[in-house]
């Protein structure tokens, strides 16, 4: 599976961000230019940083972000090649200076985060338990929907995709692990925002 092959650290994909995009916007599209169009793992982790950093907040962004991981997360769990994203979701955009602004905040927790991954478990990245995280994956972007109205209710889903997609990306399984348990609260924080 592609995802086995995505390798690069959270700093790299950070700095894609910076030196592979330019213009006032930065669309869904360029980001999948930046990193090519078979990078499930690095595309879930810039998708998931635009969840939960300051551009979470711009309204709208989290309804976004939740639809990509939604169909990553399906086309991964089909075994899918190459990423497809509908036009109407590529073209979507939001401000560069606000992105770039969030990246600055991002890249101090990355240089840290950096530190402690590494490839490991590397089984836990390969089919079939690949499919298995594409299935949490599934879970974890519905549950986004419902939170998109509470300030940063999409957090603790956005981080999970976010150590999903890293694990993806670094062939970390002890990352995939902290993902989905990550992911198994956000469900249950959706749940409960929901009852309440």
């Amino acid at each position: 599976m592609v995802a086995a092959h995505d390798e690069a650290d959270l700093r790299t994909l950070i700095g894609k961000i910076r030196c592979d995009t330019d213009g006032d916007t930065v669309s869904l599209r360029d980001l999948k230019d930046a990193l090519g169009n078979r990078a499930f793992g690095p595309l879930f982790v810039m998708v998931a940083l635009i969840a939960i950093l300051p551009t979470g907040a711009i309204p709208g962004v989290s309804i976004i972000t939740g639809s990509v991981m939604l169909l990553l997360s399906a086309q991964l769990l089909l075994g899918a090649t190459t990423i497809w994203l509908p036009k109407s979701l590529e073209e979507r955009a939001i401000p560069r200076d606000k992105l770039l602004s969030s990246v600055d905040k991002a890249e101090p927790f990355a240089a840290r985060v950096d530190r402690w991954i590494r490839p490991r478990l590397t089984k836990l990245v390969r089919p079939p338990f690949v499919q298995l995280m594409a299935v949490a994956g599934i879970l974890i972007s519905v549950s986004m929907f419902p939170l998109a109205l509470v300030p940063f209710g999409a957090f603790p889903a956005g981080l999970s995709m976010l150590l999903i997609g890293l694990a993806l990306a670094v062939r970390d399984g002890v990352l995939a692990i902290l993902g989905i348990a990550i992911g198994a609260g956000a469900l249950i924080f959706a749940a409960s925002a929901l009852i309440g």
